[in-house]
């Protein structure tokens, strides 16, 4: 079984001083108010596609090891799962750190540290980042 997710982004001007705005066609949000991912500047109420990559991988790893956790018989009763993307302007997306935390009872930091990391590598946007180095800090509260 296949499954398409579609989002939208219209940009208006030049890249410099242009705008944009993303929605999310198949979930019906946005639009949301998007820019350029060059300089250290942050807009307040802008997102950028560093950030939306972010939330995407955070989501995949999260949603994910909640599946897998389910599997093996230790659901969890919250996790806590962060990403955040560096880009440099010359080279593209150089890393990826994760951060997972959770509480998940009946199972061991090991076991959960090993779940994460797989997960991480596994889950379909992971998949898709596996040119980029990523780095995991998983543990259980």
């Amino acid at each position: 079984m296949s499954t398409t997710r579609i989002a939208t982004t219209q940009w208006k001007g030049s890249f410099s001083k242009g705008a944009g705005q993303v929605v999310f066609d198949s979930s019906e949000l946005g639009p949301f108010h998007v820019m350029a991912a060059v300089g250290p500047v942050e807009i307040p109420g802008r997102t950028s596609p560093m950030e939306l990559l972010a939330a995407a991988h955070s989501a995949c790893v999260g949603i994910t090891l909640a599946y897998m956790l389910t599997k093996c018989g230790h659901p969890a009763e919250w996790l806590d799962t962060s990403a955040e993307v560096d880009l440099d302007h010359v080279e593209g997306i150089t890393g990826i750190r994760l951060t997972v935390r959770g509480l998940v009872p009946g199972i061991s930091d090991e076991e959960f540290v090993s779940m994460a990391a797989l997960v991480a590598d596994s889950c379909p946007v992971g998949r898709a980042l596996s040119g980029i180095d990523v780095s995991l800090d998983a543990a259980t509260s």
